[in-house]
């Protein structure tokens, strides 16, 4: 069945366990219904009687003097005997014995007459509404069986009888007549004899007698069979829906189909609490736990010290891929780390609203994916700032004056020192111990307490220095972002080398890159995202997803390269109850809160 409707035992468990309650509502129906039927029926009861037929003496083998012919073909004994027992005259015997409304017909439907194997034994089986009258109607009819046998026989016998008696010659004259006259009179004598013991060769070698058990209805019976007739039909019926309907059953099925596990579950929020942007107060507790969940486990499989660039996709729109990126940097953003938001749905930009924050001239992605080259955007920026010829970043050189004093012991720092310690500090978020280490593998060696009294001491060149390589719009500490806009793209601009070397210079101030970009299945510039960064997150509502378009999306991403790194299904039908301390509930003695 599997290979006929073209699927795999997984794809065929995957889809008889999504619809298991229909598949058990109707063998659960049909078991019902038959043991209803079967308890609405009226008991009957069935009595069997065994006949044994055997070979009969023939008339002609007295006449001619031969012996009794036992070569009798098994086969066509056994048929002669059950047409024999099956004639209407039974039936109509038996009806003159038989009291009650039934007619002949109705006794020959109710009896069934079939041989044992290749034996002579015959049993004579009557079904009835009484245990009593079930063999009452048995016996009748073995016996008139019997008897239709015998007189049959005799009547054979007679008619023998009759035609030798008309050959014998009645006044014999000569020694041959009277010869031939004494040996046919002698046979009629035999014939004689033959009738009056001729029993038709058949016996009642065992009566019916009344059962102690009904033989149907089986209620129990008849409900297993027809459970089990439901059953095939349920799942070649779940099979045929699941071959038209192109649903998404469960998580299970989802999570076959993509080949990824699920990472957190965004519920529904009412319309009249649905937020605005992510700084809406008084927010849905389910809601915002649902995101620490995705947080956490997106940190968990996160290698320490590594920044990551995820591209936030969906299969089609309205998925809620933005409100997800939205929601996610709030929620790194308040752990700490930190985020970088890129609105690459240049077709439908969002994550401004999300954010709350305007789309400022020259801050949006568009500029940045222009002002990007081939070359090392952080190389030659710490080389234009070192020599002071950063045309498009400003002087950031050290205050004359302010280069470090020789004192005995001590090292001397030049402004160009003093300026590449800034530029790094500022590359790694102020990480002194960070910055230390990348300069020390430059052929710089500068300690890590030197680069922070280096910070305290020159904020205004730190701050420009930071202020000239920090791309986007801060909306919230650790949290800045790049908007999108309308806008008709050039072609190529949305490529994938351009892409990696924007990705790579957004990556060195941010721990998390989320990448808000369009629907995978409608829009090329999905593919392009998703190849270029470090792994695909794939917002799916379980509702609204049909499987066609989640196998482009799969298809899409496989061909781009790309890697999905987990599922988000929004909108999920489970409810998600909150564990959480109301403040009433908060015991006002001793600071202990009631659990």
């Amino acid at each position: 069945m599997t290979g006929y409707l073209g699927m795999d035992l997984p794809r065929f468990i995957a889809i008889v366990r999504s619809r298991r309650w229909l598949i058990t509502a109707i063998v659960v129906s049909a078991a019902g219904l038959a043991l209803v039927w079967s308890l609405s029926q009226s008991s009957r009861y069935t009595a069997s009687a065994d006949l044994l037929f055997g070979h009969t003496t023939s008339a002609d083998a007295i006449i001619t003097g031969g012996a009794t012919d036992t070569t009798d073909v098994p086969d066509r004994t056994a048929a002669t005997n059950l047409a024999l027992a099956s004639l209407d005259t039974v039936a109509a015997n038996v009806k003159r014995g038989f009291r009650g409304s039934a007619t002949a017909q109705d006794l020959k439907d109710a009896v069934t007459v079939a041989a044992q194997g290749d034996s002579d034994v015959v049993t004579v089986t009557a079904e009835w509404d009484s245990p009593t009258q079930a063999a009452a109607i048995a016996n009748a009819f073995a016996t008139e069986i019997v008897n239709l046998r015998r007189q049959t026989e005799r009547a054979g016998i007679q008619r023998a009888i009759d035609a030798l008696s008309a050959r014998v010659p009645p006044n014999p004259k000569t020694p041959a007549e009277t010869a031939r006259a004494d040996s046919l009179n002698a046979k009629v004598g035999d014939l004689e004899a033959l009738k009056q013991s001729a029993d038709g060769n058949v016996n009642v070698v065992e009566r019916a007698t009344p059962p102690d058990h009904r033989s149907s209805p089986k209620p129990l019976r008849n409900a297993v069979i027809a459970g089990f007739v439901a059953l095939i039909l349920a799942i070649f019926v779940a099979l045929l829906l699941a071959r038209f309907d192109d649903r998404i059953a469960d998580e299970e099925e989802l999570t076959a189909l993509m080949g990824a596990s699920v990472l957190a579950r965004i519920p529904e929020v009412g319309r009249s609490r649905r937020p605005t942007h992510i700084w809406t107060p008084a927010q849905d507790p389910a809601f915002l736990e649902s995101f620490e969940f995705l947080r956490l486990n997106l940190q968990l499989t996160a290698h320490d010290g590594d920044s990551q660039v995820l591209a936030v996709t969906s299969p089609a729109a309205a998925d809620g891929k933005s409100t997800v990126v939205g929601w996610l940097a709030r929620s790194l953003a308040l752990s700490g780390a930190e985020v970088m938001a890129v609105d690459l749905d240049l077709r439908k930009p969002e994550l401004h609203a999300y954010l709350n924050t305007s789309r400022e001239p020259g801050g949006g992605v568009l500029d940045a994916l222009l002002a990007s080259s081939a070359d090392d955007r952080d190389s030659d920026q710490l080389r234009l700032v070192a020599d002071g010829n950063g045309e498009n970043h400003g002087d950031f050189r050290a205050a004359p004056g302010n280069s470090e004093q020789q004192a005995p012991g001590r090292r001397v720092y030049n402004d160009d020192d003093i300026t590449a310690g800034l530029v790094e500090l500022a590359r790694l978020s102020g990480n002194a111990r960070r910055a230390a280490r990348s300069l020390r593998a430059a052929g710089r060696d500068i300690s890590e307490s030197t680069l922070r009294r280096w910070k305290d001491i020159h904020v205004e060149t730190y701050d420009k220095i930071r202020a000239a390589r920090t791309r986007g719009t801060v909306v919230a500490p650790h949290l800045r972002v790049l908007t999108g806009s309308r806008h008709e793209l050039a072609s190529g601009l949305i490529a994938r080398e351009r892409l990696r070397q924007l990705f790579d210079e957004l990556r060195e101030d941010a721990d998390f890159v989320l990448v808000d970009t369009v629907p995978v299945s409608t829009v090329a510039d999905a593919s392009a995202v998703a190849a270029a960064a470090d792994g695909v997150i794939l917002v799916v509502d379980l509702e609204r997803a049909r499987r066609r378009e989640l196998l482009t999306a799969k298809r899409q991403l496989t061909n781009a390269r790309a890697k999905i790194i987990g599922i988000v299904i929004n909108r999920p039908s489970s409810d998600f109850p909150v564990y959480y301390l109301p403040e009433e509930d908060v015991a006002p003695e001793r600071g202990v809160s009631r659990r």
